[in-house]
């Protein structure tokens, strides 16, 4: 297969000053809350795209983007359609991988754990947030 352009040519040289310890918040959701605000003041496009690694009942990694909805002492919140192959997954194998790539910032953050669900509540009161379009979007397709 030839590829178009030399992917090391295209590598880009983090100058970042690098992480030390005493600079870090010993709570990992507190530390995590500094470099989200850190994000969005710097403007970051999509500050709560992640990427979602999942594996089924046979073991095969699954990763795709999805929106951080939001985050706290109890964990990292993203809704998806319970009948998705990633709601499927989840389903099957509950341990699940998130990762944050922020190249402005020269950061990355990676977060792994088991998933459960929302209460039912909390799961219809963000769809009826979303707009109409959005809704019918979702009721219609198994990706969202």
């Amino acid at each position: 297969m030839e590829i178009p352009h030399d992917p090391a040519a295209s590598h880009y040289e983090h100058a970042g000053k690098g992480l030390r310890r005493s600079d870090l918040d010993p709570d990992p959701i507190k530390q995590f809350g500094n470099w989200f605000t850190a994000a969005i003041e710097a403007g970051i496009r999509d500050v709560s795209a992640m990427s979602l690694a999942t594996a089924g009942r046979d073991a095969r990694p699954s990763v795709r983007i999805v929106l951080l909805k939001g985050f706290d002492q109890d964990g990292f919140v993203f809704f998806t359609n319970y009948e998705s192959e990633k709601g499927k997954q989840l389903e099957a194998n509950p341990c699940a991988a998130l990762a944050f790539y922020w190249i402005e910032l020269d950061r990355q953050i990676r977060v792994t754990g088991k998933v459960k669900k929302t209460s039912r509540k909390e799961s219809q009161t963000y769809f009826h947030s979303r707009p109409v379009g959005s809704q019918l979007s979702a009721w219609a397709s198994r990706q969202t």
